[in-house]
């Protein structure tokens, strides 16, 4: 298991501290795809290592965690290693310029920065040297993390964003107002979202006021969703007009809400496991929040319409049915209040 220091020697896996794993972003393609070749080839090139001494494991992997990774998906014990004869930040640098087969991401390269100069004290002048890179370069890529939330290079690092969607659109949305930024990706899990998604939601912020700010901080896909709705050409039925399409989706709107009414009237929220259910409670808060503009809206044409008077006199324009005493409380709109709908029947 051992090997004397610059030699090539097999490792177990459990031998290793997996100590500057954090310095990666995890790329799930990049991890298919090393399976795929170990599965195919073996393994091709050794990981790089130090030998330690004291530890609770006699290794610490300084380049490699992608290939350990895969093997250790695959269930594999031993890798491939070469020990390298230097101290780890000697190791740590030395590893990074051999990188070739990609090219590091800019946060990438910050975290190691980071973890040379405030883990190893290194100066900023000996990693210039080092890196081979000029002072500001290491001043920049410093300065790059200690501006961006630990939360926000946490979700870089699990892939959830991409580091040029962080590097392009949260650092200036950090440097404007921090806490904005980690509610923002706070509010984005789960699932990933591309950069074009995020330029959307961070000009969306830019653009908007106090109120239209945290409703976009606060629901940030269900923005995404209104903005690609909203962006989406009305098209015309055949031999139609160009209001056909919106009365058919009223249409679909009101079944939906009469079906999801059903469900919910036999119980099928309460009977659906916990996950289930805040899953489906965190949507409908969004349904919500799409009615109450969807209302606002067709309220303020409602009363352009009737020149300002709403016919039934209700505050919200002509939406509301006449009070007649006789409506169920459960028949009414997904959405509305008891006020909007009329007085409950009585029993």
């Amino acid at each position: 298991q051992g090997g004397e220091r610059g030699s090539a020697v097999q490792i177990e896996i459990q031998e290793l501290a997996l100590k500057y794993r954090g310095l990666r972003i995890a790329d799930r393609s990049r991890h298919r795809q090393l399976v795929s070749a170990l599965v195919e080839y073996g393994q091709q090139t050794p990981v790089l290592v130090v030998a330690v001494a004291g530890g609770a494991k006699p290794y610490v992997l300084i380049d490699g965690y992608a290939r350990v990774a895969a093997l250790a998906s695959l269930g594999r014990d031993l890798v491939e290693a070469l020990v390298l004869p230097l101290a780890e930040p000697e190791a740590l640098v030395f590893g990074h310029r051999l990188e070739a087969s990609r090219r590091p991401s800019v946060l990438e390269e910050a975290w190691l920065v980071r973890a040379l100069i405030e883990g190893h004290g290194k100066s900023q002048a000996q990693l210039a040297a080092g890196l081979q890179r000029s002072v500001s370069w290491v001043n920049r890529r410093l300065s790059l993390v200690r501006v961006l939330p630990e939360s926000v290079q946490e979700a870089v690092q699990r892939g959830v964003l991409s580091a040029q969607a962080a590097m392009k659109y949260l650092v200036p949305l950090a440097r404007a107002k921090r806490v904005d930024c980690e509610q923002l990706v706070a509010h984005l899990r789960p699932g990933p979202i591309s950069v074009r998604q995020m330029q959307r939601l961070y000009e969306g912020w830019k653009q908007g006021n106090r109120e239209q700010r945290a409703r976009l901080l606060a629901h940030p896909r269900l923005y995404l969703k209104v903005q690609e709705e909203d962006s989406r050409p009305v098209v015309a039925g055949e031999g139609g007009s160009e209001a056909e399409p919106l009365a058919a989706d009223f249409e679909a709107l009101a079944a939906m809400c009469r079906r999801v009414r059903r469900q919910v009237r036999g119980g099928l929220l309460d009977r659906s496991i916990r996950e289930e259910r805040e899953a489906m409670i965190a949507t409908w808060r969004e349904v919500r929040l799409i009615f109450a503009s969807l209302e606002k809206l067709i309220d303020r044409q409602s009363i352009a319409w009737e020149g300002g008077h709403a016919r039934s006199g209700y505050p919200h324009g002509d939406l509301a049915p006449e009070a007649s005493g006789t409506r169920d409380p459960n028949d009414c709109p997904a959405g509305a209040s008891l006020t909007q709908c009329g007085p409950a029947r009585s029993a």
